[in-house]
């Protein structure tokens, strides 16, 4: 089996399990905790996701692309190093902004632990192996979290007194998977001797990388700081419910990344040739795939909240049938996001970011002041969209990109899909998922959309 083949399953199959067992855990804490414990728990997250994207700097990723082209193992140890720095630094300046700035007690210190997840992310080097393209150990690495957060969310969080049990899942599972991984790069590589130093170079490096991942993470977040400031801890779980949903199914997302980083990254390098064909084939997979998957979400949104939070969270559905959109438009992103680094494009990636960035935070501003947690769904989608188009258009202006093939197809049957779901919507949701795939996977066949000949070609690229 090749080694894309024996990635592609390991992360799948893995990704599947994480993505299951968070499930668990966030449709438990919301019929637990309710929207507004539900809301703050979120909020404690989105505080943890801008403080791991600040004291990471970007070095992941360059480190990724570097040991995919062969760099020295020495490099581990610079980026480590250089985590070590960045992450005091990161978490010093956040808690005491937390601490000045929060009032409510139980938010300020939920916020607090959360972010002392942030030490172990030091030694959490599942960037290295994503650059060897090993990326069995970090799978392994990623259930061993989710398994260990959920044991202690279900075990000690009964009540809303118990919130704060939440953050310490969290950084017992961040210990845990960092600890495997690092123990299994010393077995692999124990004669090699790591001066964990910090390196000024690679900063320089990881500075445009570091710049774009930091402002995309701020805009991925953004929506949840805005509702907390603009409205209130409640409005905050509605849009919680229904992003969690999206986020669930973009599984697919994280799997793409690991996978085509460094995969562009080796096949530039090697044949320009070969790496245009990954990246149109690619695209021509995540249309098949994605776009089918955000107009069915639309259609059974309503029963899809109802089922997993509540009748509580009804009103979350509609902010589903926008925000699912973004699904989508991120599979996209990730595409041209990977070719550009992949060829080279860091800087120019860098730039875009910070444009995205500012058109995330007027959209997402502007939705959550006039429409609440819908218009905070518009906005990502609509700045997200803007974001792909600048991101293509760069890409290509570097390695010319070929469309992908049988477009057309694809969205009637699609369209034909959509017809044969809202026929059956009224009959219940199984009905509906049962239509949904069935049809779709028979209208692609019988319009040739997908013919044995592509399924053997992707294969081959793998």
């Amino acid at each position: 089996m090749k080694r894309l083949s024996q990635n592609l399953l390991s992360l799948f199959t893995a990704d599947i399990a994480r993505r299951l067992l968070g499930f668990i855990s966030v449709a438990y804490l919301a019929r637990v905790l309710g929207k507004e414990d539900f809301g703050a728990i979120n909020l404690g997250l989105a505080v943890l996701a801008y403080g791991m994207v600040l004291s990471a700097a970007g070095f992941p990723t360059i480190g990724t692309k570097k040991i995919a082209q062969g760099e020295s193992l020495e490099l581990v140890g610079q980026v480590i190093g250089s985590r070590l720095i960045s992450t005091i630094l990161v978490l010093a300046v956040i808690v005491l902004t937390v601490i000045a700035g929060v009032q409510n007690r139980i938010i300020a210190w939920l916020i607090i632990l959360f972010l002392f997840s942030l030490l172990p992310q030091i030694f959490f080097v599942d960037w290295f192996f994503q650059g060897k393209e090993t990326m069995g150990i970090v799978s392994a690495a990623r259930i061993v979290q989710s398994v260990i957060y959920l044991a202690v969310v279900l075990i000690f969080v009964r009540t809303a007194d118990n919130v704060l049990w939440v953050a310490v899942g969290s950084i017992c599972g961040e210990c845990a998977a960092s600890a495997l991984l690092f123990a299994q790069f010393r077995k692999k590589y124990h004669n090699v001797r790591l001066h964990f130093t910090p390196s000024l170079h690679l900063f320089k490096q990881s500075a445009p990388l570091a710049i774009g991942v930091i402002l995309a993470t701020l805009m991925m977040n953004y929506p949840v700081l805005a509702l907390g400031i603009l409205k209130t801890s409640s409005d905050v779980g509605v849009y919680s419910a229904a992003s969690k949903l999206v986020y669930f199914v973009m599984m697919g997302d994280r799997i793409l990344m690991l996978l085509l980083l460094p995969a562009s990254a080796r096949k530039f390098h090697d044949s320009p040739e070969k790496f245009q064909g990954l990246l149109r084939d690619s695209m021509r997979w995540i249309l098949l795939i994605s776009l089918p998957i955000a107009v069915g979400g639309m259609l059974i949104a309503d029963d899809l909240i109802r089922i997993v939070f509540g009748a509580d969270y009804g009103v979350s559905a509609s902010v589903l049938q926008v925000f699912i959109w973004y699904f989508f438009l991120t599979m996209l992103h990730t595409v041209f996001t990977s070719g550009l680094i992949g060829a080279g494009g860091e800087k120019s990636y860098g730039k875009i970011m910070v444009i995205t960035a500012l058109a995330y935070f007027f959209a997402i501003s502007a939705g959550v002041f006039w429409f609440g947690p819908i218009g905070a769904a518009f906005g990502v989608v609509a700045a997200e969209g803007l974001s792909v188009v600048l991101i293509g258009r760069a890409l290509r202006l570097l390695v010319p990109v070929p469309s992908p093939e049988k477009i057309l197809r694809v969205v009637l049957s699609v369209v034909l899909m959509a017809i044969g779901v809202a026929s059956v919507e009224q009959y219940g949701f199984l009905w509906a998922l049962l239509v949904g795939v069935g049809s779709y996977c028979l209208f692609i066949i019988l319009l040739r959309a997908v013919v044995w000949n592509d399924v053997k070609t992707f294969m081959a690229r793998f």
